[in-house]
């Protein structure tokens, strides 16, 4: 046996078990701490990373699946989903470069699917009907969700069946950065057991790719609420899709109510002053 067929026998058996070790040195791509155990999650596994605007969402699950396609599952059917076609064809994008690095020849290669010639798939499909997912099989691949918290519950409980019958090889990896507490996004991050799910957060001190001074500029421009949820992980109140804080005291700031009579602490005094207010407030 020769020295170099031993040498590519070794290094494949480390690609195939670090698939860190494999983006660093067939893909060019170092990863971040929170993107490291994200793709190195174990077959089976169900993950939800909550992470802050530009961390690296699509190139760390484009890596996770694109190993998945060459060492960790050859032959499977992965599935990404995302909000709109255009964030899905973008993870095609990144996928179909993660397999060129890597020298496979694709079989199969349109703008939302992906075969490479062991017969491993990815498809890619918007998140708006769920009607479009039913059918599929996730055959010991991944079912990505991008952008999560801005995926249809409808869509994810249609979503989810399709991993059944790989339960014990198929991964479940959600990605998000934070929007409201609504939703199956926030309620996995909040309420999910840690015995189904692996929780992995990532914080913008942590980045490598990102100069804090750029993000103190971002702190200066932003209002506070946006600057906590774009960046620090804080999920808004359900009541923020609607109204803003700004908003409402633009509306209200400047209205002053009358004064009272000494007399006008009568209860039905009270209760029709409260009535008129509300009135008001609606018209």
């Amino acid at each position: 046996m020769s020295d170099a067929f031993t040498r590519q026998v070794a290094r494949e058996a480390l690609y195939r078990l670090s698939p860190a070790t494999w983006a660093l040195r067939a893909l060019n791509t170092r990863l971040d701490e929170w993107q490291i155990k994200q793709v190195s999650a174990p077959a089976g596994a169900r993950v939800i990373c909550l992470v802050h605007r530009q961390a690296g969402k699509t190139t760390g699950g484009s890596v996770a699946v694109a190993h998945t396609m060459i060492y960790r599952s050859p032959g499977s059917t992965s599935l990404v989903l995302a909000p709109t076609q255009k964030q899905s064809a973008e993870f095609v994008r990144r996928l179909r470069e993660n397999l060129l690095k890597a020298g496979q020849k694709l079989a199969v290669d349109n703008t939302f699917g992906i075969e490479i010639e062991n017969g491993s798939r990815c498809l890619a499909l918007p998140g708006q009907d769920d009607a479009g997912i039913r059918g599929l099989t996730i055959s010991g691949g991944d079912l990505v969700i991008d952008e999560a918290a801005r995926v249809d519950d409808r869509l994810y409980d249609a979503a989810r069946p399709m991993l059944i019958r790989y339960a014990r090889s198929a991964r479940l990896i959600l990605l998000s950065t934070a929007w409201t507490k609504d939703g199956f996004f926030y309620r996995v991050w909040s309420d999910g057991d840690e015995h189904d799910w692996t929780k992995i957060e990532a914080s913008i001190d942590e980045c490598s790719h990102i100069a804090p001074e750029d993000i103190e500029r971002e702190r200066r421009a932003m209002p506070a609420t946006v600057f906590a949820r774009e960046y620090m992980n804080q999920f808004d109140a359900l009541e923020s899709r609607f109204f803003s804080s700004d908003a409402i005291m633009a509306a209200f700031g400047g209205v002053v109510g009358p004064e009272p009579d000494e007399q006008d602490d009568d209860p039905i005094f009270v209760r029709r002053a409260v009535f008129n207010t509300k009135v008001f407030a609606e018209e």
